[in-house]
């Protein structure tokens, strides 16, 4: 066969979804004619409550695995392409901060390697991590740029705005992405009833006032990782963008989801939701859905950041000596049973940050499409169109050789035949047994969320 063709609901990014065939060259996986009309006759054929969008691409994933292996046991490259494919994207964007950081040309090299012997159907690129002694590689926007203005995981921390101040000379017209807290105030919050205590809305507000003005200086092509406020912040980069800066933003499905009205019911929620930085109130939540839908905020991007259920239930370890030769799960198991107060104050003290959530993209589509009154064409744009887009320019680096035409993110001629199709009638309940991620749970589990991941093409191929 050296055609493919799909039929049914076309979903892009600049109109309304519109009946019509996809034809797919079978050799080069690139999409060849777009036809519009109902009833046309394909070898895939999907019906009235489907939706066929451009494969979806997610710019925000920790896949763990480095040279030394040493986290390999949360997640690894095949694990996460397997969880990504589950959660119907087709092409994700790893984050430097490794057991090895990757912020140079050996490290690099060992992760190209690598993905190029996987050869996994899902294409995976790498940031390059910033700190006081790495320059950029290649020619000036060759490649993408990880800077944590902030404490998280991992050494690659700049701590105050004049050490940025010099970094950010080297890197002028480059993209860099950003995780910003300032440190100064999360240490002075240290003792904070809750995560959101401990890293307030104020930190992320007032590392934002310091970058913005290095972000003007310096020319730098902001994106603005895991957006956790708005109202203020919201203001502050509008004025920005005002003057031209190139500045923006992804929001996670943790932030979209959730905020410290729930965790204030059930305390028991950290042990899931403990995420850099923090959820916050009802409106933070509120005008974050509103600027994604809108588009304020221009990636939906998960900060798939796998732990272990034992290291999500870390701080139990302080209470072993009343159950000795007891893991952390099964000291909080006992806890909830026989001493509630105690095990909800031991919730909200420190665990690990982050959560899997790469199985669950094409459910959180569903989601904002069903209770948040997004269209489709805020879906295609969010969650393939604007992916694509950030990617593609960095694919001729990290994929040498490899005919990506157009690249990813949209539903046209020229552009990548892979594609994500969601079904809208259905709903899904999310169930650990049906998970890819290596550490197997998800923050949504036992949740029937609206909707369900119906197919997953890549280059043409039904997954």
């Amino acid at each position: 066969m050296s055609h493919i063709t799909i039929s049914g609901l076309i979903a892009t990014h600049c109109e309304s979804a519109y009946w019509g065939r996809i034809t797919i060259n079978a050799f080069s996986g690139l999409i060849e004619k777009i036809e519009r009309g109902k009833g046309l006759i394909a070898v895939h054929t999907f019906g009235e409550d489907c939706l066929i969008f451009a494969g979806f691409g997610d710019v925000h994933i920790h896949a763990r695995e480095d040279n030394t292996g040493k986290q390999n046991y949360k997640e690894d490259y095949a694990t996460a392409t397997a969880a990504a494919l589950n959660g119907g994207v087709v092409h994700v964007m790893a984050m430097p901060n490794t057991v090895d950081p990757v912020i140079g040309g050996q490290q690099l090299g060992w992760h190209r390697n690598h993905v190029r012997s996987g050869n996994y159907v899902v294409a995976v690129l790498n940031y390059i991590g910033i700190d006081k002694t790495t320059r950029p590689l290649g020619k000036r926007g060759e490649y993408p740029y990880k800077k944590y203005f902030a404490k998280s995981v991992g050494p690659l921390t700049v701590m105050f705005a004049g050490e940025v101040d010099t970094i950010m000379q080297w890197y002028r017209g480059e993209y860099v992405s950003s995780h910003l807290e300032y440190e100064p105030i999360v240490l002075m919050s240290s003792e904070g009833k809750t995560h959101s205590d401990r890293r307030p809305v104020e930190c992320v507000n007032e590392a934002l006032r310091l970058y913005l003005p290095l972000i003007e200086k310096h020319g730098i092509k902001a994106k603005l990782c895991h957006w956790s406020t708005g109202g203020e912040s919201f203001e502050l980069i509008e004025e920005y963008r005002a003057r031209g800066c190139h500045i923006e933003l992804e929001v996670s499905p943790l932030h979209l989801l959730n905020d410290t009205s729930m965790t204030e019911k059930d305390p028991s929620l950290w042990l899931q939701l403990q995420m850099n930085p923090a959820i916050q109130g009802p409106g933070h939540r509120h005008d974050l859905i509103t600027g994604l839908r809108e588009g304020f905020i221009q990636y939906l991007a998960t900060d798939h950041a796998p732990h272990t259920e034992e290291e999500k239930h870390s701080a139990f370890a302080e209470h072993r000596h009343l159950y000795p030769g007891m893991t952390n799960e099964q000291i909080a198991a006992n806890l909830r049973v026989h001493d509630r107060a105690l095990f909800d104050e031991t919730c909200v003290k420190n665990n690990h940050s982050g959560a899997p959530w790469l199985d669950t993209y094409a459910l959180v589509c569903c989601w904002l499409m069903h209770e948040h009154r997004f269209a489709t064409q805020d879906i295609a744009r969010v969650a393939a169109y604007n992916p694509g887009q950030f990617a593609n320019r960095f694919l001729p680096a990290q994929y040498p050789g490899h005919n990506f035409g157009k690249g990813f993110g949209d539903i046209a001629e020229g552009y990548m035949g892979s594609l994500t199709v969601l079904n809208t009638a259905k709903t899904t309940v999310v169930d650990r047994k049906n998970l890819k991620t290596k550490v197997g749970w998800s923050p949504l589990e036992g949740r029937e969320m609206p909707g369900a991941l119906e197919a997953v093409f890549i280059e043409g191929e039904l997954q």
